[in-house]
């Protein structure tokens, strides 16, 4: 008998266990479903959060590796015609150095191709992740040439866009 009773009395603390057990499952699964449910966005949503500006959403794509794509860029002029956006914003001094700086259009013709090769110990290149001279992860990338003793100054701005990297705009004020 009370081998009867210990047993009856286990069958129901295990019954009632289940129970708990099944319905914290279920509150939990409903929690997240609706998380889920919270931070779903639409793409028509995401347009309008980044078309208003009052949000700090950052997009960000899976661009392509910057140093492969870099690679290409330097060594293929066809690959570099490609992948600049045209017309290309060009910041220099306008008459003089010191002067008044003037910002030009280059159009495709007037590009000349770039190897970005450096030959002498007087140069230095810093590639960053974005224009603020900052080392973060963005959708942007400064090359940022500068000549030591010969006062070379050009940077050359890259920006990620739909998964490659294109040059958007070069700026040269050095002597």
């Amino acid at each position: 008998m009370k081998v009867s009773l210990v047993l009856i009395t286990f069958m129901c603390l295990i019954i009632s266990c289940n129970k708990n057990i099944e319905t914290n499952n279920s509150s939990f699964n409903k929690t997240i479903d609706s998380l889920r449910r919270e931070l779903t966005i639409s793409n028509d949503e995401l347009k309008s959060l980044k078309a208003n500006n009052d949000s700090k959403i950052e997009l960000r794509y899976n661009n392509e590796n910057f140093d492969a794509f870099f690679w290409s860029f330097m060594t293929d002029s066809t690959f570099q015609l490609e992948r600049i956006k045209f017309p290309l914003k060009y910041i220099t001094w306008e008459d003089e150095l010191g002067g008044e700086i003037d910002t030009i259009k280059l159009i495709k013709p007037e590009w000349k191709y770039n190897s970005f090769y450096l030959n002498t110990a007087s140069e230095r290149t810093q590639i960053y992740d974005n224009f603020e001279l900052n080392l973060r992860t963005t959708n942007e990338r400064l090359l940022h040439w500068y000549g030591v003793e010969t006062g070379g100054d050009s940077k050359y701005y890259f920006t990620g866009k739909n998964g490659k990297w294109y040059l958007t705009k070069w700026e040269q004020l050095g002597d």
